[in-house]
């Protein structure tokens, strides 16, 4: 579970992230494990490559490490690339699974369901905080007709 879920955060909150993040954990530990191969591939390789065009001259030797350095490059870059493939994704079904919770609510009226939902689609960022916004207008409703 992610760190800043164990503030002050209501347990009815605090269940509703927990399923939203075992959901979309498989997703964040692959992006995890891409960007960390990722990043220090592109940044030694890259760092060699100067290296080695700028100071090392261009005998055969250095030609079959340079093609080396590129390669290692190449393959950082796609797994960066892939990484934020991976990012999109799982921003894409944060969302979905949000909607579908609003959507599969009882006690908010369908117009606060609307509102909510085109705020979640519209401002992507602030979506977390809205899907909270609204499980706590939900549970505030659900004691007032209990």
């Amino acid at each position: 579970m992610i760190s800043f879920i164990k503030g002050d955060v209501p347990p009815f909150i605090k269940m509703e992230l927990e399923t939203l993040f075992q959901k979309l954990s498989p997703l964040i530990k692959k992006n995890t494990q891409y960007i960390i191969f990722a990043l220090p591939l592109l940044f030694i390789s890259v760092f060699n490559l100067i290296f080695f065009l700028f100071f090392g001259g261009f005998s055969n030797g250095v030609m079959a490490i340079l093609l080396v350095y590129a390669l290692m490059a190449s393959v950082g870059l796609a797994l960066y690339k892939e990484s934020k493939h991976i990012k999109k994704q799982i921003r894409s079904l944060e969302i979905e699974h949000m909607v579908k919770r609003i959507q599969k609510s009882e006690v908010v009226n369908r117009y606060q369901k609307d509102n909510y939902i085109t705020v979640i689609k519209n401002n992507p960022r602030l979506s977390l905080h809205t899907f909270m916004s609204f499980l706590a207008e939900e549970n505030e409703r659900q004691k007032i007709t209990e």
